[in-house]
């Protein structure tokens, strides 16, 4: 094989490798049969960890990087798992193999996936390895089963909880058919308008009091309710030992109305008498349902402003043009061409993510997706285009296809409008005390900020593309935009996110 073909061999493999562990913080390709090994990418993050990149033994090496920096409770699994004959036996059985290890920085641990695979290549097998970031997503996880443990705690302790935000409950022991007490308690005007309980002394059997409420209160699910506060039905529930049922309703308002509620039936036996009891708690789902319906509502916004913000970058036009110079230049310049194809491809797989999710990613990937995007525009634009790149830090989580955008609009008004003149147009990073700050600036024709918010509001100008960025910046990261332009001189766009939010968040 010649050099020329040997160099065109590694670049595709190298492709093939980052396409498999997109948003990998490190990416390992092992010989299987010499151990050999060498590093595709870092992130800043991993430099700093002074690993090595490459050398002859990986399985050798990887005993000093895991007592340097892996956390000391986790070193003796990661060196278990990663003993060469036990990974080539797990990879032998399923297609990945994946392992979660925490990784020291400072006074902290920062949790890590691995994830690995085997790789057919011309010189024999290759166990490709991809390193992410999942310390949000593990935190989370950890966070949601204290939460679900301290709930099964408060529930031990049920009835003081229980009754805080109920709209009305009832006692009742089930043994004796008795009523023991029951109570409405009013948290809003809407709530007072349904019919009142009869009280234990009015209806003492518990029988009667159910068929009082199937006959006055209930509107919907009548069946459904009847059935789950039958005696008979909670005492079987009890039986099998399933301490807590619950079922759906609609309830009667004074003015007609119907209003969605549920019941919970807890189950307990009374330890003086030995009596079963139930606490039948009804809650008013009315403001719950709405808040659902208002979620319900911006996640359909969201997923609207992604497909606009994809279909804007994806105009036929565009893909017409690149596609066709690219073809124009494999005759003239075959690398070229090739390197401007492989830009393509990034910039289209970012477009094809942002649209089916807005889950925040690293900003070092939408770096990655707007020098793809200005390595095709420079191909077009020539020396008419000067990008500058101000980067001070990358530590931080943007939205997809949020920032590459702006860098596009300051392209078409601080660089095509200017005509043979061209122009310059900056991206700037910098992190203050409380937020991660991202600037786009350009050299171009500027405008007066007022009089086109006028047109907008008037409907006379379209900013569809600005007004979605916007939209899903404030709506899923809490952060907000500001342009500021003069005519003749230029624009800038400042993206402030706060520091507060990605401390909370952030699923990968």
């Amino acid at each position: 094989m010649s050099a020329n073909q040997q160099i065109k061999s590694a670049v595709t493999y190298r492709m093939i490798a980052e396409a498999l562990f997109d948003n990998y913080e490190s990416i390992y390709d092992i010989h299987v049969d010499t151990n050999e090994y060498k590093t595709y990418f870092q992130s800043d993050f991993y430099q700093e960890l002074k690993l090595h990149k490459e050398g002859r033994d990986f399985f050798s090496d990887l005993q000093e990087g895991i007592e340097r920096i892996i956390a000391p409770e986790d070193q003796e699994y990661v060196s278990e798992m990663l003993n060469k004959e036990t990974l080539l036996r797990m990879l032998e059985k399923e297609k990945y193999n994946r392992l979660i290890y925490r990784i020291r920085q400072n006074n902290s641990t920062i949790y890590h996936q691995l994830r690995a695979t085997l790789q057919k290549a011309e010189d024999g097998m290759h166990i490709l390895m991809g390193i992410k970031n999942v310390d949000d997503i593990i935190r989370q996880r950890i966070a949601h089963e204290n939460q679900v443990a301290s709930m099964k705690q408060k529930e031990n302790n049920y009835l003081e909880a229980v009754l805080a935000s109920a709209a009305a409950y009832l006692e009742i022991n089930i043994s004796k058919n008795k009523v023991l007490e029951t109570s409405m308690r009013y948290h809003n005007e809407n709530q007072q308008k349904i019919f009142q309980f009869p009280s234990a002394s009015d209806i003492g059997s518990y029988d009667e009091m159910q068929k009082w409420i199937g006959d006055n209160l209930i509107a919907e699910n009548k069946e459904k309710y009847l059935k789950i506060s039958d005696r008979k039905y909670l005492t079987d529930c009890f039986v099998k030992g399933e301490r807590r049922t619950s079922v759906l309703f609609s309830v009667y308002t004074m003015d007609g109305k119907k209003q969605p509620c549920r019941a919970l039936f807890f189950l307990y036996r009374e330890k003086v008498t030995g009596d079963l009891h139930v606490l039948c708690v009804i809650y008013d789902l009315t403001e719950q349902q709405s808040k659902e319906k208002e979620m319900q509502q911006m996640e359909k916004a969201l997923s609207m402003s992604r497909i606009r913000n994809f279909t804007s970058q994806m105009q036929p036009h565009f893909l017409y043009n690149v596609l066709g110079s690219i073809q124009e230049l494999i005759l003239i310049d075959p690398q070229y061409a090739s390197d401007l194809l492989g830009d393509f491809m990034i910039h289209l797989r970012s477009c094809v993510r942002a649209m089916s999710t807005d889950e925040p990613i690293g900003f070092s990937e939408e770096l990655k997706n707007i020098r793809a995007y200005v390595n095709i525009e420079k191909m077009r634009l020539g020396n008419k285009l000067v990008m500058v790149y101000d980067i001070e830090t990358e530590g931080f989580y943007i939205l997809p296809l949020s920032i590459q955008p702006l860098v596009e609009n300051a392209i078409r008004h601080g660089v095509r409008m200017r005509g043979k003149q061209g122009g310059r147009v900056t991206l700037r990073t910098r992190s203050e005390e409380n937020v991660w700050v991202v600037e786009v600036e350009d050299t171009g024709v500027g405008f007066n900020v007022e009089n086109i918010q006028k047109e907008i509001d008037l409907g006379k100008r379209d900013s569809t593309g600005l007004q979605n960025i916007r939209f899903r910046l404030e709506n899923v990261m809490d952060a907000g935009m500001e342009i500021r332009s003069k005519e003749g001189v230029g624009t800038t766009v400042t993206v402030r996110i706060p520091k507060e939010r990605q401390k909370r968040r952030i699923p990968i």
